[in-house]
């Protein structure tokens, strides 16, 4: 399979070729960006991105060009973020699927959709296939919130240093006042995603157990380097990130291999936000899910 490759020099901002507007859903007025419907064939699947948390759609501008050379594509701003009016409900796996739908059906964007998330994003596109998984033609999850991580996962990390338990429990204990008390002076709508996240990692993400992915394409990315403020830059730190790391990949591995074209791939020249770092990694990527979605296609009417 032959991969497209582009320089970073072929990306330009969304504005370059595209208007920002703005869409009133549940009277609260979105901003998203369209490109490329009007060329759009019969059956082709559309690009659809989910942000990160608080993160306004400017986060993909990076590699926002080649995917519209990919297939059409929808970036937009979740109520409250970036350049959308904020609205009064808050921010769960099913508000955030439900309105992405109105969204798409107010734009008259029919399925199937191949949605893109970063970090909360990734989760929220997770989080979609257990709602609404007959709309979609694939997933690409980039360095996620880890909706795969249990109680003891977190405990794992730990234990895989040689730690004890009276020191694991406490890093535990400061990691979660730490975010809990994460942008408390931030607006609201970023205060109440940080919310939902922390709830649905208190349950262990139970929303999503129990709904297998549709076998679709489904590829997870994520980023090997170890970012981080130069205080927070030492040894022990990055012990963890590397314990964090391969305790997580060995799961999302399993969450790919749960259907028949399913990917894992890694970026060890990026960090957290891949699509920035690594541009063309995640642009291979969509390629091969609008591939491997052909592919399907093409069998299922044999």
């Amino acid at each position: 399979m032959k991969l497209a490759v582009l320089t970073l020099a072929s990306f330009v901002s969304l504005q370059a070729f595209s208007q920002t507007r703005f869409v009133t859903i549940d009277s609260t007025a979105m901003a998203v960006n369209v490109v490329g419907m009007d060329a759009r064939q019969e059956g082709q699947p559309v690009l659809v991105f989910e942000s990160g948390y608080g993160t306004p759609m400017g986060h993909w501008d990076r590699m926002v060009q080649g995917a519209a050379a990919l297939a059409p594509l929808v970036i937009y701003d979740r109520p409250g973020i970036g350049a959308s009016e904020p609205d009064d409900q808050a921010p769960t796996i099913k508000h955030v699927s439900d309105r992405l739908v109105r969204l798409l059906n107010h734009l008259h964007i029919k399925p199937p959709y191949v949605l893109v998330g970063h970090s909360l994003g990734g989760l929220y596109v997770r989080g979609f296939a257990v709602y609404y998984p007959q709309l979609l033609a694939g997933l690409v999850i980039i360095d996620p919130a880890d909706f795969t991580e249990t109680n003891q996962n977190q405990r794992d990390y730990y234990t895989a240093l040689g730690w004890d338990d009276e020191k694991i429990d406490r890093t535990i204990a400061e990691l979660a006042a730490g975010l809990a008390n994460r942008n408390k002076d931030a607006p609201r709508a970023i205060r109440e995603e940080g919310r939902v996240l922390g709830e649905l990692r208190e349950s262990e993400f139970k929303e999503l157990k129990g709904s297998p992915l549709p076998n679709i394409p489904v590829h997870i990315i994520t980023g090997g380097r170890f970012d981080a403020p130069p205080a927070l830059k030492t040894p022990e730190n990055e012990a963890i990130f590397r314990s964090k790391t391969r305790h997580r990949i060995a799961r999302w591995i399993d969450v790919v291999q749960s259907v028949d074209k399913g990917m894992f791939l890694y970026s060890g020249d990026a960090g957290h936000f891949v699509h920035h770092d690594d541009p063309e990694l995640v642009l291979s990527s969509l390629k091969m899910v609008l591939q491997d979605y052909q592919v399907i296609q093409r069998e299922s009417k044999k």
